[in-house]
């Protein structure tokens, strides 16, 4: 399963709420970066709290995410792709071969919701969050 992820620099919460009035949303889940655990926050700025860190919906029976970045988005840039994996040796793989002429955005390591997550930017220019669920 690939799983779409919106990116979006600080409007993601507007973004929410737009799309639950254009689609029947029954399914939101929304965490916000004031939620992470405080050795998370350490590396944000605090007037990111408001932030979506992370949420879930479902539009037209596909699962898609949205979140927050602090670094911004360009064109381009704020779609990218989610791939929920079974184990970290899957993750590692995946990470390592798309990593080859690309580049990392997030090096892999272990976080409050994954045993190992990870995001990098393939040769194509395509942005891939690997997930350990």
């Amino acid at each position: 399963m690939i799983v779409p992820f919106i990116n979006f620099a600080g409007r993601a919460g507007e973004a929410i709420a737009f799309y639950e009035t254009v689609f029947e949303i029954t399914d939101k889940q929304v965490f916000l970066f004031k939620d992470m655990p405080e050795e998370m926050k350490r590396h944000f700025p605090r007037e990111t709290d408001h932030y979506v860190m992370h949420a879930e919906m479902t539009v037209g029976g596909t699962k898609v995410w949205i979140g927050d970045t602090v670094q911004g988005v360009t064109s381009g840039d704020m779609v990218s792709l989610s791939v929920p994996l079974a184990t970290t040796d899957e993750v590692r793989a995946a990470f390592d071969k798309l990593n080859v002429g690309g580049e990392v955005l997030m090096e892999l390591e272990k976080t409050f919701y994954s045993p190992l997550f990870g995001t990098v930017k393939d040769k194509f220019g395509i942005i891939w969050h690997l997930i350990c669920q």
